[in-house]
């Protein structure tokens, strides 16, 4: 119950210019911006016991100190200030009349809403009689047409809507009410990982049946539903109160809703069910399939993967005894918000089945790539065994239903040991030659100070209002324009395009604005987890959200100084103006320079070492367990003595 219409908690802020939440603290507690006071905007007034802020004074904020992620915001900003007391589902019930009608909804009557929807929903195919049910007030209405505008289309609008505050309303409220059920998937139901997991496996279940037309039997997951959508010639919906919110998704998303399909691939989700009603759920899937369905179930790995006591075993043999069970696969953990700890489980059923085999896979430890698993499935659905396949492993029916674990911990495909000593050698003595080399030590001779002195730091704001520090951005990189053999590095703070190249000439064609680095330029990364490096070499691009720093000769401090500090000392979460350097005499300022470059570069020794050895036991295991290398007994030093 907030007196202001357009307000935004600390959360809606953060996520409007994309930090995290304890950033925005971190702005209200700082009002000077690069040596400019602007302070934060002031909390409006509010019964409910949240901060909440006047949404255009912090749009305006976030406009003039430049602060934050997202040079959008002004644009996004309606899609984070909902007014209090709205429900989600009335939102996509409004969104739903604005895609039917083409007409803005402000200024409207609750009757002349009515009147719309009769006539474009005459059949109440989609949410007329919810639109009977509302009280749709002014500000609402606003805000609705202030989404549609801020929004790449209404499915865009959808998708702002589901990621907004009333999504995390509808959460906190536990998903219950005609708004919340379904609604608190975002916070509790599949990440995105596991969401394109089933994605892959769904979309090989489509290629199986072979047909020019296939149609989806969704599951009642709201977000899960909607990514499966793509790639089918529709959807296939009832009319109770769950079907119709999909529905209703459908239209904004452009998918056509169809009466049916004679083939189908029918998603169920039964993640966070009782053990009990998980089981029920797929056997009454089980049962029903025709012979031109597929069925995907994915839920709970300990209902659907490991042994079960007492009678949820005898069930589970029951739903599995036809035969129908194609490929059983324990996912990896961390795919489940509601339990991080936990593994899912999969199961991908054939219609009219009657196999004595299945395959299985545990996924538990594995990186999965998803179109390797996605052709392990569409294999499996088709019966063939004549196929190395990547994931899976052939079992037969009679051992999963004598009781015990569906998917025993490890299975694995076959792995057939092929002969490649030349190879395993090669490595073996390449990492070898690193790790027999002599690693010298690092030392630093230092001795006490005869005098003190009183520590001054300076900010690296500081340094650049006052001309001894140049800060550029980075740039933006397509990866399309790199060249493997290439000469022009493309740099980040922490590592992750340190194997991007371009060519020279490309380079020049297309970023010939972007920023070169220089030789001891120190290249950052702020945020979370603030990281640097030193260029020693120069000429090459750095790759946006990484800058360059380069400090002139007049800085109190070096190149190999300022990284460490932010490697070491910076606070997490914080930006790069706020970090502050020591002032240190100019001969104490080369001389720890030096000292610290030297370090790095013992680092980076041990580092490559370190690396080498790791290449050298896996590759020794594997070449002595694949029978491709023998070791000579006499020639291995143990170490001892």
């Amino acid at each position: 119950m907030v007196a202001h219409g357009a307000s935004v908690t600390m959360q809606d802020i953060a996520q409007l210019a994309r930090v995290q939440r304890h950033v925005v603290s971190m702005w209200r507690s700082r009002p000077t911006v690069r040596g400019e006071r602007i302070p934060f905007p002031e909390p409006v007034p509010s019964t409910d016991g949240v901060l909440r802020f006047d949404r255009d004074e912090v749009v305006d904020y976030l406009a003039t100190t430049r602060r934050g992620n997202n040079t959008d915001a002004r644009y996004d900003a309606p899609g984070v200030s909902a007014p209090d007391g709205l429900a989600i589902e009335d939102v996509v019930v409004l969104l739903c009349l604005h895609a039917l009608t083409g007409d803005e909804l402000e200024g409207r009557s609750a009757a002349e809403l009515v009147a719309a929807a009769e006539r474009v929903d005459a059949g109440d195919r989609v949410m007329l009689r919810e639109l009977r049910a509302m009280r749709p007030t002014a500000e609402m209405l606003r805000y609705v047409d202030d989404l549609v505008e801020a929004s790449f289309g209404l499915s865009d609008a959808l998708n702002r809507l589901q990621a907004g505050p009333l999504s995390r309303v509808a959460a906190g409220a536990g998903g219950g009410g005609a708004a919340g059920v379904g609604l608190s998937q975002p916070e509790r139901g599949l990440d995105d990982e596991a969401i394109e997991l089933v994605r892959a496996v769904v979309e090989a279940a489509r290629l199986s049946l072979d047909a020019d037309v296939v149609a989806l039997d969704p599951p009642a997951d709201l977000v899960l539903a909607r990514r499966l959508a793509g790639g089918f010639a529709g959807i296939v919906l009832g009319d109770d109160v769950d079907r119709r919110r999909q529905r209703r998704r459908a239209l904004l998303d452009g998918v056509d809703v169809v009466e049916g399909s004679p083939s189908t691939v029918r998603v169920r989700s039964v993640v966070g069910a009782s053990e009990q009603a998980a089981l029920e759920a797929v056997d009454e899937l089980t049962v029903t399939l025709a012979p031109t369905e597929v069925g995907v179930v994915i839920g709970s790995a300990a209902v659907m993967c490991d042994p079960l006591p007492g009678p949820g075993e005898r069930d589970r043999a029951h739903t599995l005894r036809p035969g129908n069970l194609a490929m059983a696969m324990r996912l990896p953990r961390g795919l489940w918000k509601g339990a991080h700890r936990q593994s899912l489980g999969m199961w991908v059923l054939r219609g009219g089945g009657s196999a004595s085999t299945l395959w299985l896979a545990d996924l538990d430890t594995e990186t999965v790539e998803r179109d390797d698993l996605a052709n392990d499935v569409l294999a499996a659905l088709r019966g063939t065994e004549r196929r190395a396949y990547r994931y899976a492993r052939r079992d037969v029916l009679t051992r999963v239903l004598g009781g015990g674990a569906v998917v025993p911990r490890g299975a694995r495909a076959a792995r057939f040991a092929v002969v490649e000593g030349g190879a395993r050698l090669d490595r073996i003595y390449a990492a070898s030659l690193t790790t027999g080399e002599t690693i010298a030590g690092f030392d630093v001779t230092a001795t006490s100070a005869s005098t003190g002195m009183v520590v001054r730091r300076r900010s690296l704001a500081e340094l650049r209002d006052t001309g001894q520090l140049v800060v550029r951005r980075g740039s933006r990189i397509d990866a399309g324009h790199t060249d493997p053999a290439g000469t022009v590095p493309v740099l980040s703070a922490d590592g992750s395009t340190d194997t991007l190249f371009l060519d020279p000439f490309d380079a020049d064609q297309h970023y010939r604005r972007a920023h070169r680095t220089e030789p001891g330029d120190v290249i950052v990364l702020d945020g979370r987890r603030p990281v640097a490096r030193v260029d020693p070499r120069g000429g090459a691009l750095v790759a946006s959200p990484s800058r360059i720093l380069r400090l002139t000769p007049t800085a109190p401090v070096g190149p190999h100084a300022l990284a460490a500090i932010v490697n070491d000392i910076a606070p997490p979460g914080s930006e790069w103006p706020t970090w502050s350097v020591p002032e240190l005499p100019p001969a104490e300022c080369g001389l720890l320079d030096a000292a610290l470059a030297g370090a790095a570069a013992h680092k980076e020794v041990l580092r490559r070492h370190e690396q080498a050895l790791r290449d050298l036991v896996t590759n020794l295991i594997h070449g002595v367990a694949a029978g491709a290398v023998t070791l000579d007994p006499t020639l291995i030093d143990t170490g001892a003595g």
